[in-house]
């Protein structure tokens, strides 16, 4: 073409024409100034640097791309405004090298422009890790810092992620629960960061038709927080609004639903926004312990709540009220699988519980034993043989016993009719109970660590369904036969017992329970320190 044509023929291109020009020209000037940070992208990667927290997730990430950047140019903002997310998760943003980030931000040598890609993957990877599976070990106040075998998928999912967003939108829980606990935290946020709610203070107890001041203080707390209905209209009078809204608000914090102000529903209302806020960030850690909590059948006891669910799929089967540890016996958070079942078990009393509740009831009451139908054993399996109680000095047996007491199957039995085991480190299981007018409580604290639930007939049904060999009669007649037996479980049941003092229902109502075994606040507080490195 000749050379007058050729001009006139670039003055006549297109828009789109000089726009894909340009974009080549981009890209092209973008690949060069990014093969001088691959170089010192390797060269970092090459080195020990103790602040990054995953340098083998980070290999594997850059070394498939030839060390190409991921986050240079304007990807940089997409990445941090990502990793300043963490917030909405109640956890720091500082822990993912937030201050190192902003100090890179303005080096434009290939050096620095590495130092900055490798923080923003390294925070992102470690984000990602503690929303998949939580930041401290579960059930403990220890903070994971180094990621998990199952986070090795991890570098392939950042580098064909659309955005550093969903990247971490993918990891998040898929329970539906966890994104509505965040919008809990988002309203308890907002109202804490505005002053709070007034306190009630002690008093008398309020009941509906007092006329005081203390009734309009009741009704702007109510209305503060804004979580049960209307609160009627401004005046001193413990009107029938108000009732209902002191009845809904004792309902979701598993207090005795009486409409009355009285000291347990005072100490509920004067509970801080800001506490309420640490109980919410608490628990998205505890959902994000859960995982994806794996298999189809499970049984999910939340001890705080004093509560047992067995879920099949999206479907609650059973839910049924339990009984659990004493605060200082508690009930411990892990997950296990249910692998059977024994119908008419003895109790072995553990040897703690021999020498601090057991001996001390012996040496009050002689007939103690005889009439808990409790046996002094020495020895274990054909080698046990059994010793008269009446033959021991019971004010100067040494302690731990030489000796295991164990009672009887039978209505008297501490385990009752059936216990559901999953062997574990902490010797708790679920079981059966006589004393069933315990479970008429609100607040259910009365066991060593075990879990009594109310109705374990049809628990045991539950978990059975899939063994022809048990049918409901089946076991019935098992057990009325009076015999120990062990009936293992075809499939194992995953079983997790919880601890979710604050929790949203598919309706949006936000429920809390109290903290019994005071382990909010460490939790929030162990969330909220640094990282070390950080």
């Amino acid at each position: 073409m000749p050379a007058p044509l050729a001009a006139a023929t670039a003055r006549r291109r297109s828009p789109v024409g000089w726009l894909c020009a340009g974009l080549l020209a981009v890209l092209s000037c973008a690949a060069s100034a990014a093969e001088p940070v691959a170089d010192a992208l390797q060269a970092h990667l090459a080195a020990a640097d103790a602040s990054l927290h995953a340098p083998q997730l980070l290999r594997a990430l850059y070394a498939p791309r030839a060390y190409r950047p991921l986050w240079i140019g304007g990807r940089v903002d997409e990445a941090r405004a990502a990793l300043a997310g963490a917030a909405a998760h109640g956890l720091s943003t500082a822990n993912y090298h937030r201050s190192a980030i902003e100090a890179h931000r303005a080096d434009a040598t290939p050096d620095g422009q590495a130092a900055l890609e490798l923080l923003i993957s390294d925070g992102l990877l470690l984000l990602g890790s503690h929303l998949r599976s939580g930041r401290m070990e579960p059930g403990t106040l220890t903070p994971r810092r180094q990621l998990l075998a199952v986070d090795a998928d991890l570098p392939a999912r950042l580098a064909g992620a659309a955005s550093a967003a969903a990247f971490l939108d993918g990891l998040v829980s898929p329970l539906a629960g966890y994104s509505r606990l965040q919008g809990a935290l988002v309203h308890y946020r907002n109202i804490a960061d505005s002053g709070g709610w007034p306190m009630m203070g002690d008093g008398p107890t309020l009941h509906p038709g007092d006329a005081d001041a203390a009734v309009e203080l009741l009704r702007t707390r109510l209305a503060r927080e804004g979580m049960d209905g209307p609160v009627g209209a401004a005046t001193g009078l413990f009107d029938a609004p108000l009732e209902a809204a002191v009845r809904r608000f004792q309902a979701r914090h598993g207090l005795d639903v009486d409409g009355l102000v009285g000291r347990q529903t005072r100490l509920a209302l004067d509970t801080p926004a800001t506490a309420r806020v640490g109980q919410i960030v608490a628990n998205l850690e505890r959902r994000r312990w859960l995982g994806e909590a794996p298999g189809r059948r499970q049984v999910r006891v939340n001890v705080a709540a004093f509560t047992l669910e067995a879920i099949d799929g999206a479907e609650v089967a059973l839910r049924m009220r339990v009984i659990v540890g004493r605060p200082y016996r508690p009930t411990p958070e892990f997950a296990d699988r249910i692998r059977y079942l024994v119908l008419n078990p003895y109790w072995e009393v553990p040897p703690k519980l021999a020498v601090q509740d057991k001996l001390p009831l012996i040496r009050r009451d002689p007939g103690y034993l005889a009439r808990e139908h409790i046996r002094v054993l020495q020895g274990w399996g054909e080698q046990a043989r059994e010793i008269d109680p009446a033959r021991i000095d019971w004010w100067h047996v040494k302690t731990p016993l030489p000796f295991r007491l164990r009672q009887d199957p039978g209505p008297w039995n501490a385990l009752g009719r059936i216990k559901f085991m999953f062997p574990n480190a902490y010797d708790v299981y679920l079981h059966d109970t006589p004393a069933r007018e315990l479970f008429a409580h609100a607040e259910r604290v009365f066991s060593s660590g075990c879990i009594r639930v109310e109705d374990p007939l049809a628990l045991a049904d539950w978990l059975l369904a899939d063994d022809p060999q048990w049918s409901p009669q089946a076991l019935r007649a098992a057990i009325d036969s009076g015999q120990t037996r062990t009936v293992n479980l075809r499939q194992p049941v995953p079983v997790y017992l919880l601890y979710w003092t604050a929790w949203v229902d598919s309706d949006g109502t936000v429920q809390f329970r109290r903290d019994i075994y005071d382990r909010d606040a460490p939790l929030a507080a162990a969330l909220a320190a640094p990282l070390q490195g950080e």
